[in-house]
């Protein structure tokens, strides 16, 4: 027998962000910025059916979810002392990497496993060339703060897949034609409840690239990483 809308608080769940994890999703009343963290669309329940893609999200205010294979559901009630959450399990990031810059206030949270789920990397990016291909991968969720005017630093390796949710704020995901930003050729903008598509190089089932990239906050943002590890 099926067991609907089995849920759990993610592994960043506290006292400024409310996280959870609900699978199965049938006729589920939510608040929040909800991401579909599946391939098959998301129902939203109404008198107009909405649809949410794969890998994609929508903020919800008391509304219903229809129908979903898994999502989450990360929710700001309110944004006083927000940056308060760092001493709520947080960590800022220079104490994971040791080289990031001492002066730059970038804060991560818990990392969470939601799942597996078989991917065609080759469709997950757009690939202009797809191949009939697909992986298993992990679902590896974490939440990220920073202040307005925060530059995450300019990077370009990552093992897995990656796309972001944006949870509060404003921000962008500038794309770079090399590693000390001296040409800034792409932006995408970033407010809350969007999930960017993605900016990877599917090489094979478990080869990527990146171009040179960084977060930049234009306010206080928080933001969701949805990360796509291949299993072994």
């Amino acid at each position: 027998m099926t067991t609907y809308n089995r849920s759990r608080p993610l592994a960043f769940d506290g006292h400024f962000v409310k996280a959870q994890l609900v699978e199965t999703v049938r006729d589920l009343r939510a608040t929040g910025v909800v991401t579909n963290l599946s391939n098959t669309p998301l129902y939203v329940g109404g008198e107009h059916i909405g649809v949410v893609p794969p890998w994609k999200s929508t903020i919800l205010r008391d509304g219903v979810i229809a129908r979903a294979e898994r999502v989450s559901i990360v929710d700001v009630p309110d944004t006083t002392n927000l940056g308060g959450l760092v001493f709520d399990g947080w960590d800022w990031f220079g104490n994971r990497m040791a080289e990031f810059p001492r002066k730059t206030p970038l804060y991560i949270s818990a990392h969470d496993q939601v799942g597996k789920v078989i991917v065609n990397p080759w469709l997950f990016s757009n690939n202009p060339e797809p191949r009939e291909e697909t992986h298993s991968y992990t679902i590896q969720l974490n939440l990220w703060w920073a202040p307005a005017k925060t530059d995450a630093v300019i990077h370009n390796t990552h093992p897995f897949l990656e796309i972001h949710t944006q949870i509060s704020g404003m921000g962008r995901i500038q794309i770079f034609a090399d590693q000390v930003g001296s040409r800034l050729y792409r932006e995408i903008t970033t407010a809350p409840g969007d999930t960017h598509d993605p900016i990877v190089n599917v090489h094979g089932l478990t080869s990527f690239t990146y171009p040179w990239h960084r977060g930049w906050t234009d306010t206080d943002a928080i933001w969701m990483a949805i990360e796509l590890h291949p299993d072994a």
